[in-house]
């Protein structure tokens, strides 16, 4: 019986899932790396000593278009908390959330980097090993 599943696994169709995996945590990689940097530029903004003693700056309003804004950091800041929902808070209170995000966003990146690498390298045994059969194979 084991001599039957043995003939029947193909391990073809593992290598297409690990192609595949490492194909969706490569994208759910670049997503957080994009929302990182939004987090790191957010923080920048609100560290920026500058921001404050500026007469207007430009704030991007969407699709490109920039309006020119007096911008108040000092003042209760409104954070979104999930489900369109906004908070006020004051700004030392969203550094330490940006601090806080940031870190959870990289552990996360950390995270999903050495399962890529577990799963890569599952993938490279899987292919290395379907190469040496087919070599064996021609030789026969």
């Amino acid at each position: 019986m084991a001599e039957d599943e043995q003939q029947q696994y193909d391990p073809m169709y593992e290598i297409n899932y690990m192609r595949s995996l490492l194909e969706s945590i490569d994208n759910q990689m670049n997503t957080l790396s994009r929302g990182l940097e939004e987090l790191k530029r957010a923080l920048y903004v609100l560290k920026d000593q500058n921001i404050e003693t500026s007469p207007e700056t430009r704030v991007s309003i969407g699709a490109g278009i920039f309006a020119n804004a007096k911008v108040e950091t000092e003042k209760d800041l409104l954070v979104p908390i999930g489900s369109s929902i906004y908070v006020e808070e004051n700004k030392d209170k969203t550094i330490e959330r940006l601090d806080n995000n940031i870190k959870e966003v990289e552990n996360s990146l950390t995270g999903m980097g050495n399962q890529r690498a577990e799963i890569s390298n599952r993938y490279q045994t899987l292919l290395s090993l379907v190469q040496q059969q087919g070599s064996g194979e021609n030789q026969e």
